[in-house]
């Protein structure tokens, strides 16, 4: 199986997200303020495209689709999600 795999599959690395990838999601997500948008940033450098996408789903959830989604939010959202204060340092700090 292995051999086939190795003619067959296809390969391929995304890699870390980079800085306009994650504006591009928040801007699909609703984020307002250069606040939130840095958040997510720094979020998005520190986890991986697929932890962002989840957050971001989830704030949008709690808002139903209506508004948009600022940094308070977030937080909250990210509290929640990891039953921790410490996960806030994923949106406010560098690597």
């Amino acid at each position: 199986m292995e051999q086939i795999e190795s003619r067959v599959g296809l390969r391929f690395e995304i890699g870390q997200p980079t800085r306009e990838d994650c504006v591009r999601i928040g801007a699909e997500h609703n984020v307002e303020g250069a606040d939130a948008y840095e958040a997510i940033v720094v979020y998005g450098e520190n986890t991986s495209l697929r932890g962002l996408c989840h957050l971001l789903q989830n704030c949008a959830a709690v808002t139903n689709g209506v508004g948009s989604i600022r940094l308070s939010r977030i937080e909250i959202t990210l509290r929640v999600m990891s039953c921790s204060s410490g996960a806030l340092k994923l949106l406010h700090s560098d690597r």
